[in-house]
């Protein structure tokens, strides 16, 4: 991901360093909006996933987008990102190693670390790209994390039952330890009151007339 996908099919090893987990901070309420079918985009979302707090995010790495226009006229934040992609590709990239200035390639070169923050909006041509409502935040490479990092896990309502016991009891215990404890399933499509009583422990009974 990120603005330098123009190289991505030039430069392999570039392309391998732009790889990315991504995140979204989205509000509980317009969590469903995530999963829906939307125009021009690259891949459908699911309605799965797990949930992390902010903090631990940091922690790891995990850093926000930023959203940089493309527009015509408005290029004063792509163009030079442009230009030291261009350096860098060319074989203008340095770095210093034990205090002496390096020639390093594309892949190890300072905008190669800024390239998968930044994402571009606007409207280039003819198709408008606007992402930047998904509030996305990303880490560059792999991201480890231990169960009880989880705060939440997102599952449709009608598949919680079988999901938790193919986790805990069949598949997904073939490859993992299973969780120590019992976690708070939220399934996106409920409204935000629904997924604070769940996470607040409320008994469904008592969670009143919200979706």
């Amino acid at each position: 991901m990120g603005l330098g996908s123009s190289y991505f099919n030039v430069d392999a090893a570039f392309r391998d360093s732009q790889k990315v987990v991504c995140f979204t901070e989205t509000p509980l309420e317009h969590v469903w909006m995530m999963c829906e079918e939307i125009e021009h985009r690259d891949v459908q979302i699911q309605p799965y996933g797990v949930v992390f707090t902010k903090s631990w995010a940091r922690r790891q790495g995990v850093n926000p987008v930023m959203y940089v226009d493309i527009t015509i006229g408005h290029d004063w934040l792509t163009e030079p990102a442009n230009l030291m992609l261009r350096a860098a590709h060319e074989g203008h990239a340095v770095t210093l190693v034990d205090g002496d200035w390096s020639r390093i390639d594309l892949a190890h070169s300072p905008i190669a670390k800024l390239t998968p923050f930044f994402e571009p909006m606007g409207k280039p041509r003819d198709i408008r790209r606007e992402w930047w409502w998904e509030r996305e935040w990303r880490h560059a490479g792999d991201l480890l994390f231990q169960w009880t990092d989880l705060v939440a896990v997102f599952v449709p309502e009608d598949d919680r039952e079988a999901f938790e016991a193919d986790f805990n009891e069949g598949r997904a215990a073939q490859f993992y330890a299973p969780p120590i404890r019992r976690f708070n399933y939220l399934d996106p499509r409920w409204g935000q009151e629904r997924m604070i009583a769940t996470l607040a422990g409320v008994p469904i009974d008592d969670v009143g007339p919200f979706p």
